[in-house]
């Protein structure tokens, strides 16, 4: 194969016949060619076909040519020498921009002073003041706030001690009743009477309901002597106040265990001598 010549650019009238002819002598398909070069074959034949408007510009053009002939080893200067030249743009920068230059940190510029004049840039750093100032205030500063805690406290604890002496004040009243009332009636029949034990204090009002006096262990129940009567006879209990009764016979059989409205009656059948607690 014969080596491409280096002034067959100057005998081929422009610069696509002269890689086209190039390419032949080398044997080579166009097809091929666009393969190697990993370009669109269409782009190659506008190139050999001086087709400039089918290529994205000049610079495109000038590349792809000088990629054809280094894959075809031959010179690319005789080859740009024939393509359309890039028109390089200028800037013209001689009028300058023609706008002041002002720096923002410079003392003559009251922006910063507007700025910080704001309510949104002090409110925040106000705030922000006084709630430090209120956390790192001494305890001894504050007098007025020491005296109303201590008011506080105060009342807190009267109130304190007024519940809690609630229970006090109205349970020496049932137990003064208590004793003042007389033990329950036994029968005529009985030889002896037994006393009933001390009535449990009444439910405390609604508005104590807390200190209700159910919740408080009721005073130890007096022992009772066991009341003798005949056997076979029956027992009537009176209650002269509410209070709780319970009643064994000799057997150990509880025939009553339950509270007593004041005035109610009960009778009871069983084997004397029995056992009022």
């Amino acid at each position: 194969m014969k080596p491409i010549s280096e002034g067959l650019a100057g005998q081929q009238a422009s610069a696509g016949a002269w890689l086209r002819n190039a390419r032949q002598q080398r044997g080579l398909h166009i097809a091929a060619l666009a393969v190697m070069l990993k370009v669109p074959q269409a782009k190659l034949e506008a190139l050999e076909a001086d087709r400039w408007d089918d290529l994205p510009d000049a610079t495109f053009a000038r590349a792809l040519a000088t990629a054809v002939c280094r894959a075809l080893k031959a010179d690319p200067g005789p080859v740009l020498a024939l393509l359309p030249r890039t028109h390089e743009r200028e800037f013209d920068v001689r009028q300058g921009l023609n706008q002041p230059f002002r720096e923002h940190g410079s003392p003559s510029d009251g922006r910063s002073l507007a700025r910080l004049a704001r309510p949104v840039v002090w409110g925040p750093l106000l705030l922000l003041g006084a709630a430090a100032a209120v956390y790192w205030i001494p305890a001894g500063w504050l007098p007025e706030h020491q005296a109303a805690e201590a008011t506080t406290a105060a009342s807190t604890a009267s109130g304190t001690v007024t519940a809690a002496s609630a229970p006090v004040d109205f349970v020496p009243a049932p137990l003064a009743a208590a004793s003042a009332v007389p033990l329950p009636l036994v029968s005529a029949q009985l030889a002896a009477s037994a006393p009933a034990p001390a009535p449990p204090p009444a439910p405390a009002p609604e508005a104590s309901a807390p200190l209700q006096v159910r919740d408080v262990p009721p005073p130890p129940a007096a022992t009772v002597p066991t009341a003798a009567a005949p056997a076979g006879q029956a027992l009537r209990i009176t209650a002269s106040a509410d209070t709780w009764v319970e009643v064994v016979d000799a057997r150990g059989q509880a025939l009553l265990s339950r509270l007593l409205r004041s005035g109610e009656q009960q009778d009871l059948a069983g084997m004397a001598p029995y056992k009022l607690r």
